[in-house]
């Protein structure tokens, strides 16, 4: 298995918000695969959420075809080439159904997912739904927006103060479905024990500022769930504009050895195995002892068989003697 030995606990929650009338975001994820996934669809007459279901249904698809324990064993595909492959694949998917149904003309959906394997995480993101880690009490955005303001912040023409009230912060410049080709941003880092991992769409972040997340989310930890309910009440609070989706990943313990297991148990385990083994070592020399014995014990007992029939006729003789003795008259009973 790809998350052999992997402890992670997976919470999710997906709100409608308090201005729409359906939600079109998707949340998903697989334990096995180690896979999690958030998607924001976009598109009229509900063809947002065809898009973004599309998108976590084809790339959980492709990858449980690629990811097998024999592809990963043979290194014959690497976990990051998978995962951009997927969304890809996503995208090719979306577009051709935006192509050939009426209805979901014009739909498309945004995406982000962490993929863990071994002791490494793969994120990958079109659009402008996030990934944030908390790591040491420190929240981190690790996507970067495929968004207008956000380039116009990259090339210095708004402040993100700015960007946060600016009336074009929800135009995004990628998408999945909305060209047969689209551009995959992946990266891949190392896990610490500690890390927490926030998935969200623009519904919680347009909403709520990232120290007020911080905070929920260190107040509330560890109870996820209750970290999950409060961000959405947050945003509803602050006015609830969007369809508000939330994923939080939580890591047991750390994950670097080749059997799954956390650090120093390999060594406690190779120990235990090795006392066992001088234990077993000991068991079979004491048996080989007493077999010893044993033989010997044999061998003294036959010598002793060997013996017997001689004593036994010189005790034999003995007794013949004595009543010869006794029946010959004596010179007193003549």
């Amino acid at each position: 298995m790809l998350t052999n030995g992997l402890k992670i606990s997976i919470h999710g929650i997906s709100d409608v918000g308090m201005s729409r009338e359906h939600n079109e975001d998707s949340i998903s994820w697989d334990n096995d695969l180690g896979l999690v996934m958030l998607a924001d669809g976009m598109g009229g007459h509900n063809a947002g959420e065809v898009a973004s279901e599309m998108a976590v249904t084809s790339i959980r698809d492709a990858l449980l075809d690629v990811l097998t324990p024999e592809m990963i064993a043979t290194k014959v595909i690497k976990c990051p080439d998978a995962v951009r492959e997927s969304v890809v694949y996503a995208n090719e998917e979306i577009y051709e159904q935006a192509q050939t149904r009426v209805e979901c003309a014009g739909m498309g959906t945004t995406v982000v997912l962490s993929l863990f394997h071994e002791n490494h995480v793969t994120f990958a993101h079109v659009g402008d739904s996030r990934i944030y880690r908390i790591r040491k009490g420190e929240l981190q955005q690790i996507t970067q927006d495929h968004s207008l303001v956000q380039e116009m912040v990259d090339n210095g023409y708004l402040s993100e103060e700015e960007a946060m009230i600016s009336t074009s912060r929800n135009l995004i410049t990628r998408a999945l479905g909305i060209s047969p080709e689209v551009e995959v941003d992946v990266a891949t880092e190392e896990l610490d024990e500690d890390d927490i991992f926030l998935l969200c769409s623009d519904g919680l972040t347009d909403m709520v500022s990232d120290p007020e997340i911080l905070e929920t989310i260190l107040n509330c930890a560890p109870n996820m769930d209750d970290c999950l309910k409060q961000l959405v009440s947050m945003a509803n609070e602050a006015g609830g504009n969007d369809n508000i989706s939330v994923i939080l990943i939580t890591l047991h313990e750390s994950f670097s050895d080749e059997r799954g297991l956390p650090p120093g148990a390999s060594q406690e385990i190779e120990s235990d195995e090795t006392i066992e083994e001088e234990l077993v070592e000991e068991e079979l020399v004491e048996e080989e002892l007493v077999e010893e014995e044993l033989v010997e014990d044999e061998l003294v007992e036959d010598e002793l068989v060997e013996e017997d029939p001689e004593q036994d006729e010189a005790a034999a003789d003995s007794p013949v003697e004595d009543k010869q003795a006794k029946d010959k008259p004596t010179d007193d009973n003549k």
